[in-house]
């Protein structure tokens, strides 16, 4: 029996609509998969459902420094005649925030060319004359050189401190000076005022 054209419709649809039905069952099945076997979703879904930043979201002030520190300076109230940099030296940074007894919290940190003993050395003398006494040797972690100063004032039960770190990355050495000191005097007095 020859076929009828209505019976070639009836299979090319027929054919259609098993194609359909299996496309549809595929895409069930593999619905929730991904090529890298992940349970989120696609990298591209992932993006496309990304909120976006609303203005609210955005900052829309730098925060200020702390009125006690200084950047390419020495902050107000820093000791300078006791730990003040070496004509060879940048100051980065510094702080100066007072503290208990007269003493006041300070950083200096530098940028130098000078060997890392003599910037050890140049502040040694300086805060032996100043009646400091080095500690025994510390280790200096990392560090091209360490030194630890203390001082007990005379009558009083305020210890101050002084640490000196020295990092040294080739081109030039990177200082960094902590501690806790004595005002000076005409620091004191103008903090009175």
């Amino acid at each position: 029996m020859p076929t009828t054209s209505r019976q070639r419709t009836a299979r090319s649809v027929g054919r259609r609509v098993s194609a359909a039905l299996m496309a549809a069952a595929l895409a069930a099945l593999t619905g929730g998969c991904d090529a890298f076997g992940s349970d989120g979703p696609s990298p591209a879904t992932a993006a496309s459902q990304a909120p976006t930043p609303t203005p609210a979201d955005t900052p829309t002030a730098l925060p200020s420094f702390d009125p006690s520190s200084a950047v390419g300076d020495y902050a107000r109230g820093f000791p300078t005649e006791l730990l003040g940099a070496p004509q060879q030296a940048t100051v980065l940074a510094s702080s100066a925030l007072p503290a208990e007894n007269g003493l006041v919290e300070v950083s200096l940190n530098l940028a130098t060319t000078q060997p890392p003993r003599k910037i050890v050395q140049r502040y040694a003398r300086r805060l032996d004359e100043a009646g400091f006494a080095e500690a025994d040797e510390v280790e200096a972690s990392g560090l091209a050189a360490r030194s630890v100063f203390t001082r007990t004032r005379q009558g009083e039960d305020a210890v101050e401190t002084v640490l000196i770190g020295v990092l040294d990355d080739g081109e030039r050495r990177l200082v960094s000076l902590s501690g806790t000191v004595a005002a000076d005097p005409e620091d004191a007095d103008a903090a009175e005022d």
